[in-house]
């Protein structure tokens, strides 16, 4: 999502203002946060996997992301960022894959511009370390086959950079400051953007529609929608590099294996509220959709501000 937001950084807005500017039909969205501020979040986290539209699988998770502000200076802010009470249903592997319920009460120290963009983590070797170490432990009482071992040793292999670091183990951290630095307009805007490659190739090509959907001055919210989908034209050859990286087991026929990126299908929507005079987001909701042939995969993030 670093990425993305790259492309409409608003160089020309600071914080010298007192609120996010609007009009009727456009409106920024910018952090004005003070020093020292927090914010509770109750963040539901949910997977469904589908069968020729048949229901296999349901999990659900929900904890809390306990924000403060550390630092605020004319250039950005420093946050630190807890994630507490963990709780799952549903399939226990879920546990197992949760990065949220394998990174419980570490502190994750980020900073942002000055417009709430998110920039660095700068904890991240903890990060990293914390969060490969307690997985291990989960897995400790697994069968340890090579499959397991080889799949173990990618995991370790993608998170020895920085950036894999970011774009992966700190998603919710990314969602949530996703939609500052851009203005956005009742019309809507596509852009063509590129997304991050976790195996170190070519960025995957996907479109991205921005939009402003409601403004309420005297209730002093805005809603705001960043609609994202793979470009399957572009990202064919792209996507099979990827599979071919990731595979612990021989592939399939390159026939077979151009039909499934032909049937893929991924999409994802994000919704915000956030407020007009401060810039804190008291709402967000995530959906990606993923369909290959008879199989599909439903995720949905569901992030309230906790009064």
């Amino acid at each position: 999502m670093k990425t993305i937001l790259l492309f409409f950084c608003l160089s020309l807005f600071s914080n010298s203002f007192s609120q996010n500017r609007f009009t009727d039909s456009s409106a920024t969205c910018i952090a004005f946060w003070k020093n020292k501020a927090t914010r509770v979040y109750q963040i539901k986290h949910s997977k469904e996997k589908f069968e020729k539209s048949t229901l296999k699988t349901s999990t659900e998770a929900t904890f809390e992301a306990h924000l403060k502000v550390i630092d605020s200076t004319e250039s950005g802010f420093t946050i630190e960022w807890v994630y507490k009470n963990f709780k799952t249903a549903g399939a226990p592997e879920h546990l197992l894959n949760s990065i949220c319920a394998i990174m419980e009460n570490i502190k994750i120290v980020y900073k942002t511009d000055d417009v709430g963009m998110f920039t660095e983590l700068i904890n991240w070797e903890e990060v990293r370390d914390f969060s490969i170490s307690n997985y291990e432990k989960a897995l400790a009482n697994k069968s340890q086959t090579s499959d397991f071992i080889a799949a173990l040793n990618q995991i370790k292999a993608i998170f020895q950079s920085k950036e894999n670091t970011e774009a992966l183990l700190i998603k919710e951290i990314q969602f949530f400051h996703a939609p500052f630095g851009m203005e956005y307009n009742k019309t809507g805007t596509l852009v063509e953007i590129e997304l991050p490659n976790v195996t170190g190739g070519s960025p995957i090509p996907a479109n991205l529609v921005m939009k402003l959907d409601e403004i309420n001055v005297q209730g002093d919210f805005s809603k705001i929608s960043l609609n994202q989908t793979i470009d399957k034209g572009k990202a064919g050859p792209v996507i099979s590099d990827i599979l071919k990286k990731l595979s612990t087991t021989p592939l399939k026929d390159e026939a077979e294996m151009k039909k499934q990126i032909n049937e893929l299908e991924i999409s994802d929507v994000n919704q915000y509220i956030y407020s007009i005079s401060s810039g804190w987001i008291s709402r967000i909701f995530y959906e990606r959709t993923s369909n290959i042939g008879s199989l599909k995969q439903v995720e949905t993030y569901l992030i309230t501000e906790k009064k």
